[in-house]
């Protein structure tokens, strides 16, 4: 887990990224980022009931994705704030591994990446 400093978690930073932010799309999950002030890239994570009304089901997601996240934080330039919105019944059996491959891809396309 990304400790505290690295992560999103007031609903006043997801808003503004989702609204100020740019938007990049895959598969299984939408990237929203956008500039902060700040030294530090945070990152959040939201699985909606969307994707399953199962708990278990979307703190798996999360749980997936946060990991794939943590493999390549070092990689990624500081001073932004990302959210992963995670989608679709393809998630459900995603692997970390292809999960880790997706994020960089958008990330290189979005060009946060070092």
């Amino acid at each position: 887990m990304l400790s505290r400093e690295k992560r999103l978690t007031k609903g006043r930073d997801f808003d503004r990224v989702y609204q100020k932010g740019k938007r990049l799309s895959s598969e299984s999950f939408n990237l929203n980022l956008s500039a902060n002030r700040s030294a530090v890239t945070r990152v959040g994570i939201v699985v909606g009931k969307k994707f399953s009304k199962k708990a278990v089901e979307r703190n798996r997601a999360k749980r997936v994705f946060r990991e794939a996240v943590k493999e390549v934080y070092t990689d990624i330039k500081p001073g932004f704030d990302m959210v992963i919105f995670v989608k679709g019944a393809y998630s459900k059996n995603l692997k970390m591994e292809t999960a880790r491959k997706e994020i960089v891809e958008l990330m290189k396309k979005a060009g946060v990446l070092k």
